[in-house]
């Protein structure tokens, strides 16, 4: 396996060196661990990445600390209970140079929420009018006191629709027309994209010029990259190479909690997860403390709740499964039925206690270490570790047991609940229908204040506890390594923020 690493990373570098010198002409490298297919904002699992490479914006972004501030937007604010004014930065372009006026925008979101699945989730039922021609308003069906959050969600980027009208084949670098900081110069689908910087860009010009960025998919062979310094920044790392990292020169280790919840998504059309006293049961027999320390490496904390990793709710840490219960979670299983045997596995009707569990990405040692945890209640667990497309194929086909997966908790919190617990909701994979999610999210909406809104949302956070369409375990750990020549590096909770940042600087 080393001489793999090492061939990989000898690759890289002979790459590297074809590119030029980097550091003599102002270019940022990057090692990722997953580039997008295509360049198309309206694409699902796109938008994050433009947005990560400074490509994309919004009208609005969400800050370090939780709240929202404008971005291509000057102005977002509340003019009536149930609508939002946006007055547009004057003179913002796109990169091809074509103004952004209301109507672009309009247009952006429209082709968005036709095109986009989770952006039609968060677009329905909100009307937008161009007022003139840089102000519109977005109003909603009814009060919307977290709008301001809907409107800075990544799969909101303003684009010019123009740009892809008639596209017959993935959108590349021609098409690939946003506001961010930087430009798209060249891309390989899922290999490599080069940036440079925007000249119309509405912002202070960023100091680096160019940017490359390269995907490599082996965790092991991005922390080797790190550690060879081949890299300015290499984000993702492997839990594994964390106590290597931290004792390196020449790099900064930048670990953070992420503003999103890995969880275990749970099906209850399987016959061992249909019962909610199951799904609880596996919740409280997580030792969350053990899977941060030994999954984590320390860069994560546990999450006894789903809303636990968002700043704005520090009393969701005392919801849901605030500690490692084996005792009650056996009793649960008992009153379900799944009942031990002299073997020590449960069972039911002779039917054992199995499910499968398939993680992905940087998940894999979470699922290691619940497999453990699980098993010693008694319940058998098919660790696999699959590609996303495969977790998705295996959802839309309804044939899976168990999932990791991770939603960001920053946003609109009623709209995200409601996403994951209503009927249709694009994140309710295992199809729940529970009818106090409507009156809920509408106390929330209406609440007359802060005090009632929040009991309003946490009420949403314990039905979650409650229900358990997944398990809630940690947030996603972030380890970065940023090269020491790289300055204004900021951490941020939101993953898709933590890359490429218009402050950046190279020094010597």
């Amino acid at each position: 396996m080393r001489r793999i690493l090492t061939l990989l990373v000898s690759a890289l570098l002979a790459s590297a060196c074809a590119g030029g010198d980097r550091a003599a002409d102002g270019g940022l490298t990057l090692a990722v661990a997953k580039i997008n297919a295509t360049l198309d904002p309206a694409e699902a699992l796109t938008t994050s990445y433009l947005r990560a490479y400074g490509v994309g914006e919004s009208l609005a972004k969400i800050r370090a600390d939780g709240t929202v501030a404008p971005e291509l937007a000057e102005s977002i604010e509340q003019t009536a209970p149930d609508t939002w004014t946006v007055v547009l930065r004057e003179g913002s372009r796109f990169h091809s140079g074509a103004p952004v006026d209301a109507e672009a925008v309009r247009t952006s979101l429209e082709r968005s929420a036709a095109e986009n699945e989770l952006a039609g989730d968060l677009l329905e039922g909100l009307t937008v009018s161009v007022v003139d021609l840089r102000t519109l308003t977005v109003r909603s069906t009814g009060p919307a006191p977290f709008l301001d959050y809907t409107l800075s969600h990544y799969e909101l980027q303003i684009h010019n629709v123009a740009a892809y009208r008639g596209l017959t084949a993935p959108a590349g670098p021609a098409e690939a027309d946003l506001t961010g900081p930087f430009r798209v110069t060249g891309f390989d689908a899922e290999r490599e994209v080069t940036l440079q910087r925007n000249p119309n860009w509405w912002g202070q010009a960023p100091t680096v010029e160019t940017i490359t960025v390269q995907q490599v998919a082996d965790p092991q062979a991005r922390a080797q990259i790190a550690l060879a310094g081949q890299a300015d920044i290499v984000d993702l790392l492997p839990s594994s190479a964390v106590p290597e990292l931290r004792e390196a020169d020449g790099l900064t280790l930048v670990g953070a909690p992420a503003a999103n919840t890995v969880a275990v998504y749970l099906n209850p059309a399987s016959p061992a997860l249909a019962d909610e006293r199951v799904r609880r049961a596996l919740a409280w027999a997580v030792d969350r403390e053990a899977v941060a320390e030994i999954a984590g490496e320390g860069l994560t904390e546990p999450a006894p709740s789903w809303l636990a990793s968002n700043p704005a709710y520090p009393q969701a840490d005392q919801q849901g499964f605030t500690r490692y219960d084996p005792d009650l979670a056996g009793r649960l299983l008992d009153e379900a039925g799944w009942v031990r045997g002299p073997d020590g596995r449960r069972a039911k009707d002779g039917v054992p206690l199995a499910f499968r569990l398939q993680t992905w990405g940087t998940e894999g040692p979470t699922g290691e270490v619940l497999q453990s945890q699980w098993d010693a209640l008694g319940a058998d667990v098919d660790l696999s570790y699959v590609d996303n497309a495969l977790v998705q194929q295996a959802r839309e086909r309804g044939d899976w047991d168990a999932q990791t997966a991770a939603f960001t908790t920053l946003g609109n919190v009623p709209s995200l609940f409601s996403v994951q617990l209503s009927p249709g909701g694009s994140g309710n994979y295992g199809h729940y229908d529970l009818p106090q999610v409507a009156e809920l999210v509408q106390r929330a909406n209406t609440a007359a204040d802060d005090q009632a809104r929040t009991a309003a949302v946490l009420e949403l956070n314990a039905l979650h506890a409650e229900v358990v369409p997944a398990v809630p375990v940690h947030p996603r750990p972030q380890a970065t390594a940023v090269a020491s020549r790289v300055g204004g590096f900021a951490a941020h909770p939101l993953q898709y923020e933590n890359l490429v940042q218009p402050g950046l600087s190279l020094g010597g």
